[in-house]
């Protein structure tokens, strides 16, 4: 499903603006829109949904999906196509937190952060190679990555339901040397504070994110003139610099209840977002999408791995995670369009979101210092 969601907003951005005339303002929106209907389906699946079997829900996701994109190849208007891609991402929110939480159940500590970090590389590896089929399929018709994530989602679609069936209800719980429970194997002191920071943190930097998927393909193919694949093989970088990252995060202990990695992380990821405004060689972007993606994976990795850690309804803490998550893409997706179209200035773009993102520093400091009043560093 990686690979299908990633190609699919990467392609509507060439789509929307092939087909419908969308500026990078209303390409960006289209491709927020559904981020926005899977943040707020996220809270009312994670609500009324949670004893809905896990394998049902998937393919309530999936199918959902499916139809989605049928209908925006059929859709008229851009108006049409906002409205279809709402369903996409209604139909994501029975998808992935219900996976995550199923997959988590009876995890803590290094188990917890394992299993994290395989979930994490196996979802974050569609998002390697989509950026490169989709501006590769783009720059031929950009319709064409539209149809192959029709047919990854039909594969989907068929496995889940075979495998599905045969499937416990919830993976068997690991053996460990405690039989208390689950959250008692966490540092729950510490647990419920750093997580905040830690969902700021995530919020701030799925904000670049939406930046770079939803309006910098454009706007780079306008301002910079780089192809659709080139946009594409840039966007590759990041996203297998954040595969890499997420996976390594897996197999240390050390950054986990500290307070000083978030600053640093946050602090990085600002700056790089700031310099996206004046890079201009490929070769110097390239540096930054590597940067871009390691601390992605960082606020990413933090934010699900403190979010969870204690907590037996892992359902809803990875509802909320997502949620995050998607309220970044939105606003910054949708505002660094904005702002190009008003501007046309990548700098601008690149400097208001690194403004906006530096905001989780704060945050970090601020709640380091209650932390440290409280003993609970």
């Amino acid at each position: 499903m990686g690979i299908t969601t990633s190609s699919l907003n990467f392609a509507l951005v060439f789509y929307s603006h092939d087909k419908f005339g969308a500026n990078a303002f209303q390409a960006s929106l289209l491709c927020s829109l559904y981020s926005l209907a899977y943040l707020i389906s996220c809270m009312v699946v994670g609500k009324f949904f949670q004893n809905l079997p896990p394998y049902k829900s998937l393919l309530i996701g999936i199918s959902g999906l499916l139809i989605g994109m049928i209908l925006l190849l059929m859709a008229p208007t851009l108006k049409f196509a906002y409205v279809t891609h709402l369903l996409n991402g209604c139909s994501m929110a029975f998808y992935w937190p219900m996976l995550m939480g199923w997959l988590s159940i009876g995890m803590e500590g290094k188990q917890l952060s394992r299993i994290s970090s395989i979930f994490n590389f196996s979802w974050s590896t569609g998002t390697i190679i989509a950026p490169f089929l989709a501006g590769l399929l783009s720059d031929i018709n950009a319709a064409y990555p539209i149809y192959a994530c029709i047919a990854f989602c039909t594969v989907n679609l068929i496995y889940v339901a075979i495998a599905g069936a045969h499937a416990d209800e919830a993976p068997p719980k690991p053996k460990t040397s405690n039989s208390t429970t689950v959250a008692a194997t966490a540092p729950a002191s510490r647990s419920p504070l750093i997580r905040f920071p830690s969902w700021i943190g995530v919020l701030c930097a799925w904000l670049p994110v939406g930046f770079l998927l939803y309006a910098y393909p454009l706007v780079a193919e306008k301002t910079l003139g780089f192809s659709r694949h080139h946009v594409g093989n840039l966007l590759l970088v990041r996203a297998l610099l954040t595969t890499l990252a997420m996976s390594a995060m897996g197999f240390f202990q050390f950054w986990q209840f500290k307070y000083w990695q978030l600053v640093a992380g946050h602090a990085i990821l600002a700056l790089t977002t700031l310099l996206f405004g004046f890079a201009k060689g490929t070769a110097a972007i390239l540096v930054l999408m590597a940067v871009t993606g390691i601390f992605n994976a960082h606020a990413y990795t933090n934010s699900m791995f403190h979010g969870i850690s204690g907590s037996t309804n892992r359902t809803s803490r990875m509802a909320a995670h997502e949620t995050l998550l998607s309220v970044g893409t939105v606003l910054g997706g949708a505002l660094s369009g904005h702002i190009f179209v008003k501007t046309d200035s990548l700098r601008s773009c690149a400097m208001v979101i690194a403004i906006l993102t530096s905001t989780a520093i704060i945050v970090d400091i601020a709640f380091w210092i209650v932390a440290k009043r409280t003993n609970q560093v």
